[in-house]
């Protein structure tokens, strides 16, 4: 006999077989569980058999949640974990299968991995990819205000050096190198 990984929607009580590889979660059609649901994102997040368990590593923007905590990056699964995927919910489970009906369930090539990937969960908060976002965002932004100082600098330059001329000391020093 082999443990096998299910997972049950909660709405139907439709169950999905995790078999014994990866499966990506999403809501683009080639993904192995299809969720048409706006909530969810085109690629989820995966869920790999690895080391005799399963991992849910979430790529989300809405967020992956198990039990009610969000999933930063990864989460190994544990039998009646509640899993939900955007608004939609499902409970985890593992039953015994025989070995032959085993090699028959889903055996997907090898998975795709989250570089850096490290178990955490976090209570609240939106998670990794909507920090990393807004981090790459505040970087477009400044790189976008200074670009406009270099041309205010060196089209008005009487402009700049009125502005130069408000600030503190030490900035005067080190922009009038």
């Amino acid at each position: 006999m082999e443990r096998v990984g299910f997972l049950t929607r909660i709405s139907d009580g439709k169950e999905f077989s995790l078999g014994f590889g990866s499966m990506r979660v999403g809501r683009e059609r080639r993904a192995d569980l299809v969720i048409a649901d706006k909530t969810v994102s085109r690629h989820h997040a995966d869920i790999i058999y690895e080391s005799g368990r399963y991992v849910l590593y979430d790529h989300s923007t809405n967020g992956t949640w198990v039990n009610g905590n969000l999933v930063a990056v990864a989460q190994p699964l544990r039998e009646r974990d509640k899993v939900k995927f955007g608004k939609i919910e499902f409970v985890f489970s593992t039953k015994s299968v025989p070995k032959s009906q085993a090699a028959g369930l889903r055996q997907v090539t090898e998975p795709e991995r989250v570089s850096g990937s490290s178990t955490a969960i976090m209570r609240g908060g939106r998670g990794k990819g909507r920090t990393v976002r807004r981090i790459k965002r505040a970087g477009i932004v400044l790189l976008v205000l200074v670009i406009a100082a270099v041309v205010v600098y060196f089209a008005l330059p009487e402009v700049a050096n009125s502005v130069i001329s408000r600030l503190p000391q030490p900035l005067q020093d080190l922009l009038s190198r």
